[in-house]
């Protein structure tokens, strides 16, 4: 009977060693799960406090970033470059960029680290010299218009006298030639104060030639006009006339000498010439004759039918 229960006892024993063992193994599995847990959350921890840490650098840092950006933004905008954010380039090409950037620096040394002061000074000289470009710019621009001025002054007062001294060339020349046609003619009209003047005249019974094209007494008596019509618009004090006379015919000679007197009245004329008609129309003559021994002789108040003609007759009409 003692043995039976000895043997139930034995039985339940060896159950409860079986599952005492089977709970000690889950226990030890519990335990083993536990320690890698609690490992696990000290990494976790450990993770989460170097996160706080940076989140908490990252903040302390946050507004000089901010400045940094804002200044960089400035500094963009200053150079009027624009970055895409969306479309930045990778990290690794922004660094290899970099890189050849600081490369590129260090060949730059030796660097002047008066650059700057340099710089500040000739951006300040530039800005005065601008300041005087500007200046000269104003001065040259006021001088061009006062130039203009003076040209279309000196335009408008050169037309008015060529038209009265081409008018009164006309009428005089009229006058010497009885009857012919003359007339002054500007080579370039556009360019008044480079150009030439031309002489045209039509002796009369002839055709229009130019000066060059007249004869000699022709050409004298043009020239003779245009003298005439000069000291008519605007009469000089004196005026020296040395053998006008040579190359013209005793009609044009007499006529000629007529026209020296009646402008004698109001300017003074001295008048070299060996026509015995010049000497007739003379309020004053001079005489000068050569001697045998080749000096000159001067001869006052003479009378010019003694005088022959070999003689040089000096004639001074006032």
């Amino acid at each position: 009977m003692y043995q039976e229960k000895i043997m139930a006892l034995s039985h339940v024993q060896e159950k409860m060693s079986d599952e005492i063992q089977s709970y000690t193994k889950k226990r030890d599995t519990i335990q083993s799960s536990l320690t890698t847990i609690e490992h696990d959350l000290d990494k976790v921890n450990t993770r989460i406090e170097s996160y706080y840490d940076l989140i908490s650098r990252a903040q302390y840092r946050l507004p000089t970033i901010e400045g940094a950006v804002k200044e960089l933004d400035e500094e963009l905008k200053l150079y009027g470059v624009t970055i895409d954010v969306q479309h930045l380039p990778p990290v690794e090409s922004l660094k290899d960029s970099q890189r050849v950037i600081e490369e590129s620096m260090n060949e730059l040394e030796p660097v002047n680290m008066r650059a700057l002061e340099e710089y500040t000074h000739q951006q300040q000289r530039k800005t005065k010299l601008d300041e005087d470009v500007k200046h000269l710019k104003n001065q040259r621009k006021n001088l061009i218009k006062l130039v203009n001025e003076i040209t279309d002054k000196k335009t408008e007062r050169f037309n008015i006298v060529f038209n009265e001294i081409n008018r009164n060339f006309k009428d005089m020349y009229a006058k010497l030639s009885e009857g012919g046609e003359a007339e002054l003619k500007l080579e370039n009209p556009n360019d008044l104060f480079s150009s030439g003047l031309t002489i045209k005249a039509r002796p009369r019974g002839k055709k229009v030639l130019l000066l060059s094209a007249l004869s000699g007494g022709e050409k004298s008596i043009a020239s003779l006009g245009l003298i005439f019509a000069i000291q008519q618009y605007d009469p000089s004090p004196f005026y020296v006339l040395d053998e006008v006379d040579m190359f013209l015919d005793g009609v044009n000679a007499e006529l000629i000498s007529r026209m020296i007197k009646q402008n004698a009245a109001d300017t003074q004329f001295i008048m070299v010439s060996l026509r015995k008609i010049a000497l007739k129309e003379a309020n004053h003559v001079y005489g000068v004759t050569m001697q045998d021994d080749g000096i000159s002789d001067m001869i006052g108040n003479i009378d010019p039918d003694a005088v022959g003609p070999e003689g040089k007759i000096q004639t001074i009409m006032n």
